[in-house]
């Protein structure tokens, strides 16, 4: 009896072990391309790559598990709760062995892949910003998910620091007359790093970077044409406009910086006129700083469509102008660009089409919808869907409600 209960328990660790293992192996793939993709972008912006860092990443981990088991969003924990390991994003690299305390924390929830949640981020600026850091070259990637029927299914938690500031809080110093220093950057939150070395070290990983990075970066492809939230809020009055355009001065190569034009153009060489720029004067949350500018549309981009931007600044008494181009998001499938409240569109049987529902609004957002004729219908943002059509024709009514719109479809 004791040998048969072993069998059984020793058949039941080792498929706990094998349930865990590749639970372990599909995360770390997924993070891996997670990573790539970042990098990529940050690349092509003229940014160094990101390198992992095992307890960056264990912290991320930690979070993306808490947020979901607790139900939560956002970047900070509250003791007692499921999977907490500390109140804030630098308590937590600190309890996962970090050595800095020196941590910028980026996060999503219920986006479907890191692609997506990557891209998500980078269409809010603040968190944009946060994965185009200058002085920065480390980063952990976490994730999380459910199968059953929660508000938050998913969640991926990206913390990035810095290996020069690491290295620093491992060394010792000595306290000398006519220094300047900084505490609560290391583990020992009393230990006192010199300023000057502290701004060295930020300007060592700064100085491997270009001098401006713009993004969309030159001839930037599939570049998502909406924004609709961010906590902070750059555009408090709406829910849903354009994608940003935003440009960066590194720090290390530039001292002052005074805009004196910012302006988007569609491919037919007319300006979008109705939009808002953002800079250290005027941002309403106090998050950007003097060397980063950004150009928000206030009504969303056009699907598959080229932009022209064009910006000068006087940059430490020199005169600096960039102009460059991108392209937003085209698709395979055929798009109908929605405008009436009542539309009939003709469609074939068992095709696929993507559904624009053109915002009237700077607030006119989608949040459910009602389908008839065994349509499957997705959200691929919150005035754009993917409907997939039978594969048999109907004689019966097939439609889609959206809100105040209702698009009626003749099955072929």
């Amino acid at each position: 009896m004791l040998c048969k209960q072993a069998t059984l328990l020793l058949e039941f660790v080792s498929f706990f072990l094998l349930s865990a293992l590749l639970s372990v192996t599909l995360e770390a793939k997924s993070s891996k391309e997670g990573l790539d993709y970042l990098n990529m972008l940050r690349n092509n912006a003229g940014l160094i790559h990101l390198k992992n860092n095992a307890s960056l990443e264990k912290a991320a981990s930690s979070h993306a598990k808490y947020l979901i088991r607790n139900q939560s969003n956002g970047h900070y924990e509250k003791r007692g709760k499921y999977s907490y390991t500390g109140s804030t994003p630098s308590k937590r690299v600190i309890k996962a062995g970090y050595p800095s305390r020196f941590v910028m924390e980026n996060l999503s929830v219920n986006t479907r892949g890191e692609v997506k949640s990557i891209d998500n981020l980078f269409a809010a600026i603040y968190h944009r910003f946060v994965f185009l850091s200058f002085d920065k070259d480390e980063i952990g990637i976490g994730s999380y998910s459910i199968k059953k029927k929660r508000k938050f299914k998913h969640s991926y938690v990206y913390n990035i620091a810095s290996s020069s500031i690491s290295k620093l809080c491992k060394r010792s110093f000595i306290m000398e007359n006519g220094e300047y220093y900084i505490k609560k950057i290391c583990r020992d939150k009393e230990k006192m790093i010199p300023q000057t070395l502290f701004r060295e070290k930020k300007d060592e990983i700064r100085r491997k970077n270009s001098a401006i990075i713009v993004y969309p970066y030159p001839k930037q492809n599939h570049v998502w044409p909406a924004f609709y939230n961010e906590s902070p809020d750059p555009l408090p009055k709406y829910k849903v406009s354009g994608f940003p355009i935003s440009v960066q001065f590194n720090p290390a190569n530039t001292q002052n910086v005074k805009l004196q034009s910012f302006r988007l153009y569609n491919e037919k060489g007319k300006e979008i006129k109705k939009t808002k720029i953002l800079q250290h004067k005027n941002d309403h949350n106090h998050l950007f700083t003097k060397f980063e500018f950004a150009l928000m549309p206030l009504a969303r981009l056009e699907f598959n469509t080229s932009y022209t931007v064009k910006f000068e600044v006087i940059a430490d008494g020199n005169k600096i102008k960039k102009q460059w181009t991108f392209k937003t998001k085209n698709f395979k499938e055929k798009m109908y660009r929605i405008t009436e409240n009542k539309t009939t569109v003709n469609v074939k049987a068992g095709s696929t089409a993507i559904l624009y529902m053109v915002p009237s609004t700077r607030k006119d957002i989608l949040r459910s919808y009602k389908s008839r004729g065994g349509i499957k219908v997705s959200f691929l943002d919150q005035n754009t869907v993917k409907v997939i059509f039978p594969k048999r024709r109907s004689s019966g009514r097939v439609s889609l409600g959206l809100g105040k719109k209702k698009v009626h479809f003749n099955i072929e």
